[in-house]
């Protein structure tokens, strides 16, 4: 059986609860509203950090076969650097879109939700940020290139919106993500945690933080927030190989 590379380290019911506190103002950005999933990345955070080129180039795989190399020629661009944000969207059946320095908005353009700002920050040296709504999509591309174990696929599976936060460790030693996953109901977001834990198993041996009144937080936020720490290798050698 393969070594999975991702390693499951802490199901983060706090930042959940911090979330709801802090209810930041939505992210509206010049961006065709159609776009089903948009790449957001910092390129100021990708310096120095081991896994921002690799992970960066495998965007595309979002997007339909025929587009994927030109997307990677914009992406590998020396104005996508040199800029201080820089937008995809994947626009169902048409050419996935990017803009550099993309301006937010007061109307129109596309909604990212406030939540998706703290959880950017949330993580260190954060450098992309990745919203599907819906979620299934990006989760079928997720399975596909096992860029995530089946159980979080499936813990996912009946969510309304995806939202993953990516960043790395101070020393480069792991690659750190947050994986959002909003729900229509507190019960379906109580019932996917559940349902995470029973296919894992054992949650003390994984670090899960999954303790008493992990339930009321989901039911209460109608989220599930899963982190995951990355050996740096292991996330090249994935990237490498596709």
């Amino acid at each position: 059986m393969r070594r999975p590379w991702l390693l499951l380290v802490l199901l983060a019911t706090a930042s959940a609860l911090a979330w709801l506190w802090l209810n930041p103002a939505e992210l509206r950005l010049r961006i065709d509203p159609r776009s089903r999933e948009v790449a957001l990345i910092i390129p100021a955070e990708m310096v120095g950090r081991r896994t921002a080129t690799a992970v960066i180039l495998a965007l595309p795989e979002l997007a339909g076969p025929e587009q994927r190399a030109g997307l990677r020629e914009q992406l590998a661009r020396p104005a996508v650097n040199s800029a201080q944000r820089v937008t995809v969207g994947f626009i169902p059946g048409q050419l996935a879109e990017l803009t550099v320095d993309t301006p937010e908005v007061s109307d129109g353009g596309k909604v990212i939700p406030g939540l998706a700002r703290v959880q950017l920050r949330g993580v260190p040296h954060g450098y992309l940020l990745v919203h599907a709504a819906p979620a299934n999509a990006l989760l079928e591309t997720a399975a596909r290139r096992r860029w995530l174990g089946r159980a979080l696929i499936e813990a996912g599976a009946q969510a309304e919106t995806a939202t993953i936060a990516v960043g790395e460790s101070d020393d480069g030693a792991f690659l750190v993500a947050t994986i959002a996953f909003a729900y229509r109901t507190g019960d379906e977001a109580e019932a996917a945690l559940a349902r995470l834990t029973e296919k894992q198993g054992d949650t003390e041996a994984l670090g899960f933080a999954a303790r008493p009144g992990t339930d009321r937080i989901t039911r209460q936020t109608k989220l599930l927030v899963v982190r995951l720490d990355i050996e740096t290798d292991l996330v090249l050698q994935a990237l490498r190989r596709r």
